[in-house]
């Protein structure tokens, strides 16, 4: 369905959904309250806006009460924050400030973040009443032109700022540590008057200490019985009831109408480079994402159905977030007067605040995620308007239910347009996406359809009563496991003809190291990520594991080596070292993994033989498996190495650094240099340092050569990606479920996808050099004084490239 063809009952209704994404507006809110008080039917309000309703009244008698006393006389410094409010009424600032935090509160910003946010609000609308009352009529030509031609509330704020600059029109911007003072003002008094939010200390990392606000226990129990507050946190994007608007320029595409704040087709602030794409040719990079944002979804009810139950049930079950708040340890009996046990209490306590933090955000995240599916549970298709990010990298840009999103989040979605299973081929792989979801995906491909036989009477058992035969739970992937077996069933109900419309995935073998492997032609690496063909799939993960114990074993003498020997060391242990090597892994990075793997496996039964050497024993095995993935991955390191050279030499002339993909997109990294500030703030009645982070205009030459190697493999995945889909859409698929690095159509379909994205991927490197190029790129950037400092290319090997084509298990 094209936009032209879209029923106007559906054009209406997607006209209403833009409009309810941009939120309750202040006029909305009051008119609606007013309403509701004169007719005395406040209890027919939303529970959102009952929600806000609360917090306004006593937030702005709280305002109001502070500023009198701060500024009510007397000797001293008058306090910062009360002289800003001062200016503004109570309610007016109780309003935005309960709108931000309310909408930021799940969002997982840090406090200061939020607080900084607030009183940003709080000065737009102080700046603007000044632009106002200085010159009204200019005001409102200025404001009346601006609404008809820019959508985007942030780039008409900035205008209209440098129309009162060019009209003389004087503002004294405030400064951070003054935002800050005012916010967390704010926020500490919407915590005190109402009890929504709480300020939590929490510990990120071994020396990383961050205040995060989250809502109370009482109101976390309250959404749980009113999932309508849902219409309060409305995501600001939706899906779209109508194919979105083609993307035809970075500034047009996504939404239809002005209602909510437009899209750009890249996320990124920097308008020169966006300006600089309109005259950029990029036809691959707009197929491509048009061809997604024309994939017509639809609700997989069966799923939704058991999702809700669960949720209402308040089970522990299919990896859901748990319902309950864990328990803060027990206080020592002589905590008073023993200062080490009071500090091993307090930290003990600290990371059960920070995991119940997170808890919270998951719960609320399920929450919301259920409140979309219902309100397009009826709808025949919607659809997902996508963006990309400076790497190229597509992602689909409403929030929470999404084909890129958690595991119960995709299961709740299947394509609006199937395809019949006619033939042996599309039935296998139906079957192979089950047994990978359950987790057997480490075996040939035959084995998986064989393991789906084996337990076909457990499958449509599940399917016929999911809970009451909860197996499907124990998967690695439970809720899309449990779709599978709801699709299952109903092929083997109708069998051949049986219309299926189950996203099927092909997933890559440790993606970042196929292409380091690829663009090097390393025949180790490309072997142990299946670029060539073999028997069995290979695991990189265990590779590294096998690797990892033929050097403890060699290191016997140590104790904490027989120690791990007996505690085992498998693929859990090393596939997330593994798995960031390619994306900027640092072996800081691979020892808190292995403390986090370390810490599952105790948390699932096994004793910890460490004790008090724990540290120790973490440290030691990371080195040990830092050292032997390099070993089974040398080429890969090699070219990570290469690539931040090369980024300290650009970085050292203050440039971004920029390349062209294999696919058309330009892409610029610049991270800017940042200037962090300590400022000293009362939290709740307690002087801390917050730090507060300016960026500045020069180029931030650490950052720059840590980002290259991540950012450079993931514009080549997104490049391979935007082939794959043009080439399928070449054959016939009209369906995609993609995410980055797992390539998703229906079953049909999914022996086409798999022969295109290995021709993509074979063509991209047969075609390309892809080092060399951004070797010349950078050439044509720097002075010639700097180029004689670029490294050489790193060697090649002797790996055949066009093996991908014939190895199964490069995506499967």
């Amino acid at each position: 369905m094209t936009i032209t063809e879209a029923s106007p009952s559906l054009w209406e209704r997607q006209c209403d959904l833009e409009a309810e994404m941009a939120g309750l507006g202040k006029a909305r809110f009051w008119k609606s309250l007013e309403e509701a008080r004169t007719k005395e039917r406040e209890t027919n309000t939303s529970y959102g806006v009952k929600l806000l309703r609360q917090a306004i009244e006593p937030l702005a008698k709280a305002i109001s009460e502070f500023v009198a006393k701060a500024l009510g006389g007397g000797a001293g410094r008058k306090n910062l924050a009360a002289k800003r409010l001062a200016n503004i009424e109570p309610h007016v600032a109780a309003y935005i400030a309960a709108k931000v935090v309310l909408d930021q509160v799940s969002a997982r910003n840090t406090y200061q973040a939020i607080a900084i946010q607030v009183a940003g609000a709080i000065e737009d609308e102080l700046r603007m009443r000044k632009f106002f009352e200085d010159q009204p009529d200019l005001y409102y030509h200025i404001k009346t032109q601006l609404d008809e031609e820019v959508a985007n509330p942030g780039i008409k704020s900035k205008r209209l700022v440098r129309q009162m600059k060019r009209h003389g029109i004087t503002w004294d911007d405030w400064s951070l540590s003054e935002k800050l003072h005012v916010g967390q003002k704010l926020i500490e008094l919407l915590s005190e008057a109402t009890g929504m939010v709480e300020i939590v200390r929490c510990q990120e990392g071994k020396d990383r200490t961050v205040y995060r606000v989250d809502l109370t226990p009482a109101v976390e129990e309250w959404i749980k019985d009113h999932l309508s507050l849902c219409e309060l946190l409305t995501p600001v994007y939706l899906p779209t009831v109508i194919p979105p608007k083609p993307w035809s320029s970075p500034f047009d595409g996504g939404y239809h109408t002005n209602s909510a704040r437009r899209l750009r087709l890249v996320k990124t602030r920097n308008l020169n480079y966006l300006e600089e794409l309109k005259n950029t040719d990029m036809p691959v990079v707009y197929e491509a994402v048009n061809s997604l944002q024309n994939t017509a979804w639809k609700i997989n009810k069966p799923v939704l159905e058991v999702l809700r139950q669960v949720w209402d049930l308040g089970v522990d079950l299919g990896k859901l977030p748990q319902r309950n708040d864990l328990e803060l340890p027990s206080k020592p009996h002589d905590i008073a007067t023993n200062l080490e046990a009071r500090i091993l209490w307090k930290r003990a306590a600290r990371n059960v605040y920070t995991k119940n933090a997170r808890l919270r955000s998951k719960r609320l995240q399920v929450a919301k995620t259920i409140w979309v599916a219902g309100k397009f549970l009826e709808d025949e298709a919607f659809y997902f308007p996508y963006q990309l990010d400076f790497r190229g990298r597509i992602y689909a840009v409403p929030l929470f239910l999404n084909p890129q999103g958690p595991d119960y989040a995709k299961a709740l979605l299947t394509f609006a347009h199937g395809k019949p299973i006619m033939d042996a081929t599309a039935a296998g792989w139906l079957a192979i996406h089950g047994a990978n979801l359950w987790g057997y995906d480490k075996v040939s491909l035959e084995d998986r359809i064989q393991w789906v036989e084996e337990n076909e009477d457990r499958i449509l058992a599940v399917a016929a009563d999911p809970l009451g035969n909860l197996w499907w739970a124990d998967a690695d992937k439970p809720w899309q496991f449990l779709a599978f077996c709801f699709e299952w069933s109903g092929f083997q109900r109708e069998g051949y003809g049986y219309v299926s419309s189950l996203p099927i995935a092909l997933d890559g073998s440790c993606n970042g190291l196929q292409h380091f492997s690829a663009m090097l032609r390393d025949p180790i690496g490309g072997k142990a990520v299946n670029l060539v063909p073999s028997d069995h799939p290979q695991d990189i993960y265990q590779c590294v594991a096998d690797v990892a114990l033929s050097r403890l074993r060699t290191d016997i003498g140590n104790p904490l080596g027989r120690q791990w020997l007996d505690f085992g060391v498998d693929r859990k242990i090393t596939k997330r070292p593994v798995m960031i090597l390619p994306y900027g892994g640092t072996l800081h990075a691979c020892r808190r993994y292995v403390q986090d793997a370390l810490e599952e496996k105790v948390r699932e039964g096994k004793d910890n033989p460490f004790g008090d050497q724990t540290y120790e024993a973490v440290n030691y095995l990371a080195d040990i498996i830092w050292s032997s993935i390099g070993e089974v991955v040398i080429a890969a390191r090699e070219a990570m190495d290469w690539l931040q050279r090369v980024a300290r030499v650009v970085a050292k002339e203050g440039l971004p650094i920029v390349w062209t993909t294999p696919a058309g997109f330009p892409v610029q990294q610049a991270y800017p240099d940042e200037r962090a500030k300590r400022v000293k703030t009362q939290l709740q009645g307690t002087f801390v340092y917050l730090t507060l982070k300016e960026e500045l205009s020069r180029i931030d030459k650490k950052r720059q050569a840590q980002g290259i190697s991540p950012n450079f493999v993931h514009s080549m995945d997104a490049s391979v990606l935007m082939d794959t889909v043009c080439l399928a859409k070449l054959n016939g698929i009209t369906s995609f479920a993609m995410v980055h690095d797992s390539y998703g159509t229906v079953a049909a379909d999914t022996e086409t996808m798999a022969t295109c994205l290995r021709e993509a991927f074979v063509q991209m490197y047969q075609d390309n050099d892809v080092l060399a190029d951004f070797l010349e790129n950078m050439r044509a950037m720097l002075p010639d004084k700097s180029k004689a400092m670029l490294p050489p290319l790193p060697m090649k090997g002797s790996l055949d490239i066009t093996l991908v084509r014939q190895s199964d298990f490069f995506f499967a």
